[in-house]
């Protein structure tokens, strides 16, 4: 009994000894083993999903192969002066420059390029090919404004599809680029949310904007992403804080500047074409210089692929081959179009390319083209005096007056991407317009504001020189100094309100001596007991933009 009682007592340390207790979860090295898995195997998931779907990648290591001498000897060019149809046509091997129109991507540091070396690349991404063309097509065959375009493009990098996309940018779509709306309808930040919110039902895993900031640049991408698609799609917020939002972009990292005197050439086709990115005004500017130099063509290269042009993945350390330029069929558009500029040794906007073109008779070119019309739009034509219709596509000249009746509207770009937005009961006439883009002088402009509400945004030729530009008032004359702004009056001698959002104007009274230039933000106020300048406010800017018959934010 003795000995029964005592194996007895020591029954449960024997089972204990045998069995020892189970750790709780937290305790458990297996368990924990097993989390950091599932939470390494959520990192490679939602990295694999940034790399395959966003719609621009920026990597200014993924360029085409760089030579740091230019062969052939001295660099001696010949300007091109190219109408859109010669951008397709076969360039003769020779030293040449062209200016060209560039867009600031939206990720990229966004600090001026001026002076700062280049090196050349595809863009890269889920809708490059949609982007590429969009600054493309919209510059070359259908003038649409730079800044219309920059905001469309920047929308597409935030992955909104086209169905979240306002009406205006859905427009400029269906014009442009309608069979590229494959590459913009998966949203690419709703399956980043699925995929990670499929894993954290099986584990608990840290927040997401925590696990996107230790995936480097696609993470970083898509966090920038996350943040603008919420400003593009707030109710409440106005344009002008978009727009505003949108331009603060990103800076980050040491950086050695290189000078674009000593920066490399690209090799954009082997053994024979080498391009050089000069960038003087940078973003929506006209003054940026390409350098081309084209060899006559090797024949080894003539018959191998290779001769075509490279894409250097510098990042994972083999080259690829891009699509082949044809030797005997070197183009511009071939050269240049889907190209993006990567700063060297300084943070600085990662540039997209496209040619300025020339008109080839800038003296029979309309003025401006008529954009979007609603209600009653008319045009009296110089030497008439009967209203006829204003339609979309339809030009405007010189002497014309733009009349608009009860809730109607209508935007107008001109040829040097000035743009008017002109509302209900409003008139405006085109007193003088001339705009070469290939002269550095004569370019003028001179419009009679005569009534109504409208908004005006600056274009080139204000740009060049501001002294160039300006508005008639019932009160007096604005002169423009890079400027936006909307304006409404009643018609009389003694109303005149101007929001101004951007830029500067001058306002010489009828008769008067030059006042002093007031620059933005501030309302302008004149009335028959004088001038007066306000600050800006937000309700002050809403309320003017009802008067253009334009949809005004709620709060």
């Amino acid at each position: 009994m003795k000995i029964q009682k005592c194996i007895a007592a020591l029954f449960p340390f024997i089972v204990l000894a045998t069995n020892p207790p189970i750790p709780s979860a937290a305790q458990n090295p297996l368990t924990a083993l097993a989390d950091a898995a599932k939470e390494k195997a959520a990192e490679t998931a939602i990295e694999d999903l940034l790399n395959n779907q966003l719609p621009l990648t920026l990597n200014a290591k993924d360029v085409y192969p760089t030579v740091t001498t230019l062969p052939g000897g001295p660099f001696s060019p010949q300007p091109l002066q190219l109408t859109a149809d010669e951008l397709n046509q076969p360039i003769a091997p020779g030293d040449y420059t062209i200016n060209t129109l560039d867009f600031c991507s939206e990720y990229s540091v966004h600090q001026p390029g001026a002076g700062v070396a280049y090196v050349l690349g595809p863009y890269e991404g889920k809708a490059a090919g949609a982007i590429g063309a969009l600054i493309w097509r919209g510059t070359v065959e259908y003038n649409t404004p730079p800044s219309s375009l920059q905001a469309v493009s920047w929308a597409i990098q935030s992955g909104l599809t086209y169905s979240q996309m306002p009406k205006t940018y859905q427009a400029i779509i269906d014009q442009v680029i309608p069979d590229f709306k494959g590459e913009i309808t998966g949203d690419f930040v709703t399956n980043l949310e699925n995929t990670y919110n499929g894993y954290a039902g099986t584990v608990k895993l840290p927040p997401l904007d925590t696990m996107l900031a230790k995936m480097g640049t696609p993470g970083q991408l898509a966090l920038d992403a996350e943040r603008q698609r919420a400003i593009l799609t707030a109710q409440n917020t106005s344009d002008q804080l978009k727009q505003q939002t949108l331009f603060q972009g990103q800076e980050s990292g040491i950086y050695t500047p290189v000078k674009a005197e000593d920066g490399p050439w690209t090799e954009r086709v082997k053994g024979q074409v080498y391009m050089k990115l000069l960038i003087a005004g940078g973003n929506m500017a006209t003054n940026n210089v390409m350098q081309i130099r084209i060899l006559p063509s090797p024949t080894a290269n003539a018959a191998n692929a290779t001769g075509g042009a490279r894409l250097l993945r510098a990042s994972y350390g083999e080259p690829q081959i891009t699509p082949s330029i044809a030797a005997v069929a070197i183009t511009m558009a071939a050269l240049m179009q889907g190209m993006l500029g990567y700063s060297q040794g300084q943070g600085a906007q990662a540039l997209g390319q496209v040619p300025v073109v020339s008109q080839s008779a800038p003296s029979s070119t309309p003025a401006g083209q008529v954009q979007t019309t609603e209600g009653t739009v008319t045009v009296i034509h110089a030497g008439t005096t009967t209203p006829v219709p204003l339609n979309p596509g339809d030009p405007v000249n010189q002497n014309d007056t733009i009349q608009t009746g009860p809730g109607g509207r209508v935007d107008i770009l001109f040829s040097d991407h000035t743009e008017f937005t002109i509302g209900e009961k409003a008139k405006l006439k085109i007193d003088d317009y001339v705009y070469n883009p290939n002269a550095n002088s004569g370019n003028k402009a001179r419009y009679s504001f005569l009534q109504g509400a409208f908004r005006y945004l600056s274009g080139l030729i204000a740009k060049k020189d501001p002294t160039d530009v300006n508005i008639d008032t019932p009160v007096g004359s604005l002169g423009i100094r890079g400027t936006e702004f909307v304006a409404k009056s009643d018609g009389t001698s003694t109303n005149l309100e101007i929001d101004l959002i951007s830029g500067a104007v001058a306002l010489t009274p009828t008769g008067g001596a030059a006042g002093p230039t007031e620059s933005a933000p501030v309302q302008i106020e004149v009335t028959a007991a004088g001038t007066q300048v306000l600050p800006l406010t937000q309700d002050q800017y809403n309320t003017i933009l009802s008067q253009l018959n334009v949809a005004v934010p709620t709060s």
